[in-house]
């Protein structure tokens, strides 16, 4: 069966989401924002939404108490081109006493779930109905394909 106008709804919900997800993460221009995108599955109705493994966590935050893998830690600072600030002793710490405080800061006070994944839920029911109403009328056009018209 041709499936026209349930391939056309697909796609309109695939950037609507897409769009959405980057509305709701509210970092224009970081690499999470860039990584979020949309793929059809293959030989399948529908899509997959994918993005850097760890929008997962920025998502849901996370608890103070455990201290993070200092390596990612300094791993983003040397991606971010972070610059540490001379301390009060005059001091500049290094990469790594830098890593340690910022894993020290997060370990503490944990960080605040963003919860932009939440958007899928509010705008899941409407894209439904008319993924729904798309497969429908895919199926009429195929129906009429099929059956033959009478005469009266």
């Amino acid at each position: 069966m041709v499936k026209k106008f349930t391939k056309k709804a697909l796609d309109n919900y695939k950037k609507i989401v897409v769009s959405e997800l980057k509305r709701q993460l509210n970092k224009p221009g970081s690499d999470l924002e860039k990584s979020i995108s949309a793929r059809k599955i293959t030989n399948k109705d529908g899509f997959a939404i994918s993005m850097n493994e760890y929008g997962a966590f920025v998502n849901d935050g996370r608890r103070p108490g455990k201290f993070p893998p200092r390596q990612k830690i300094e791993d983003w600072i040397n991606k971010k081109g972070i610059k540490p600030k001379t301390l009060k002793s005059g001091k500049t710490p290094t990469l790594r006493q830098l890593g340690f405080l910022i894993g020290r800061s997060i370990a503490r006070s944990g960080i605040q779930p963003v919860r932009f994944f939440d958007v899928i839920d509010k705008i899941e029911p409407k894209m439904t109905k008319e993924i729904e109403a798309a497969y429908l009328k895919d199926l009429e056009l195929e129906l009429d394909k099929k059956i033959p018209k009478q005469k009266k």
